[in-house]
């Protein structure tokens, strides 16, 4: 099972001084933090988070990772006593904004092409921010845009896009912020990307991950911050969510959806159509809209055809 521990590269260390400088805030309690991170993240690092609905404080205070927070006035007497409380109008603002300016100040480097990989001259590699390994595939009409790790031996089809941001505009008090994406794909040893397939780079704080010998058949969209273990095949036109954790050996049928933040255990079997709202446990096989597993599923089918 991939985890969700990712590792910020922000070239910059966030504390009160960079909070007054970038955001014109004044929080006169000293912190310092590595990385930025929502209420359920598990990087080893120092993480500053936003709560703006009370029914997450529980889980942000049961994270010990999180040691400040942008949060309202009336929700911020309920926060742990250790982590540092930043009082604003409008936390989701905040958060996001930050996460821009901070995505802004990324270092990229020069693109780097291993020369037994085989790139079509009718494709697009960003010149900024991309990793070719050896014997890589990538066919006419590709695009790999920059945050793009491809591993050895991988194919991408002809109108794959790798990388590309993912859908994250939030509304605020202040407006939609459209949030940059800063993190990575990265895409393992011997995995193929079908025709026409989308997967979305993540943040600093949870890239996208594709594992080792992971087939994504034509159509497939995989959003930002999705991260499937090995072995994991995705038939046409199969819809992932944002941050959905896929065990290794997961079988996601034609037209399968699975909402965001969704863990999908093991070997677990998602079949044709299904609409997953619920983790689904290692070795389950679910069905129907909304799934449910799959021999519930045919007798309830049964008892509504026969009335028995």
């Amino acid at each position: 099972m991939v985890t969700h521990s990712d590792t910020s590269a922000y070239p910059s260390t966030i504390d009160p001084a960079f909070l007054s400088a970038h955001l014109q805030l004044t929080v006169t309690t000293d912190f310092a933090c590595s990385t930025l991170g929502l209420v359920n993240s598990q990087s080893s690092d120092a993480v500053l988070t936003f709560v703006d609905q009370a029914k997450f404080i529980t889980q942000l205070n049961a994270n010990t990772h999180i040691k400040a927070v942008f949060v309202t006035a009336a929700l911020a007497q309920q926060l742990r006593a250790d982590i540092c409380s930043i009082i604003v109008d409008d936390p989701r603002w905040y958060f996001f904004t930050l996460q821009n300016i901070l995505a802004e100040l990324m270092p990229v480097s020069e693109t780097v092409i291993a020369a037994s990989s085989k790139i079509s001259n009718h494709a697009f590699v960003d010149d900024f921010g991309v990793v070719i390994e050896g014997d890589v595939i990538i066919e006419p009409l590709a695009v790999v845009r920059a945050g793009s790790h491809i591993m050895s031996g991988s194919v991408i089809r002809s109108g794959a896009i790798i990388g590309v941001d993912g859908f994250e505009h939030k509304r605020t008090t202040k407006g939609i912020v459209s949030v940059k994406h800063d993190g990575q794909v990265i895409i393992g040893k011997n995995c193929e990307v079908g025709a026409n397939s989308n997967v979305a780079k993540g943040f600093a704080y949870r890239h996208t991950i594709l594992g080792e010998d992971t087939k994504l058949d034509g159509l497939v969209h995989i959003a930002h911050g999705v991260q499937c273990g090995k072995a994991c095949l995705f038939a046409a036109k199969a819809m992932i969510a944002g941050s959905v954790t896929l065990g290794n050996g997961v079988w996601i049928g034609p037209s399968v959806s699975v909402s965001n933040g969704l863990t999908i255990g093991d070997n677990a079997s998602l079949t044709i159509g299904s609409v997953v709202t619920r983790d689904v446990e290692p070795g389950k096989t679910v069905t129907g809209n909304f799934a449910i597993e799959h021999r519930q599923f045919l007798k309830n089918l049964k008892k509504q055809m026969t009335g028995s």
